[in-house]
C-alpha cells in the first residue's frame, strides 16, 4: 500500500464500492506522546498479548499511554462508553483478536 490508501475487501460479495478518495493518515515519526488505544475481544490471550505490545512500545517510547477497551463479545463493536473514549481520548488504535 505504498500509495497510502486502503481497500476493504469482502470475500463474500467482492470489493466494497468506494465512497470517496481518502488516503489513510501519515504514519507519526514517534509515538512519543501518544495516546494508544488497546481493543480486545476478549478471546483467548488477546488482552494479554495487547498489553505486551504496548509494554514493546514503551521501550522506545516512553511517554506513550493507553486506554485500554474489553469488548463484551467478539462479533460487537465496542460498548458506545468505551468507542466514545477511543475517539476522543486516543491518537491511534490497535484491535487484538484472539482465538
Amino acid at each position: 500500500m505504498s500509495d497510502g490508501k486502503l481497500i476493504g475487501l469482502d470475500p463474500t460479495s467482492g470489493p466494497l464500492e468506494r465512497k470517496d478518495d481518502r488516503a489513510l493518515p501519515g504514519r507519526p515519526a514517534s509515538l512519543n506522546g501518544a495516546v494508544l488505544g488497546l481493543v480486545a475481544n476478549g478471546l483467548g490471550e488477546s488482552k494479554v498479548f495487547l498489553d505486551a505490545v504496548y509494554e514493546e512500545l514503551l521501550r522506545d517510547n516512553e511517554t506513550v499511554s493507553a486506554v485500554r477497551v474489553l469488548k463484551p463479545s467478539v462479533s460487537v463493536a465496542p460498548e458506545p462508553a468505551d468507542w466514545a473514549r477511543l475517539t476522543s481520548e486516543t491518537t491511534l488504535a490497535i484491535a487484538g483478536f484472539g482465538g
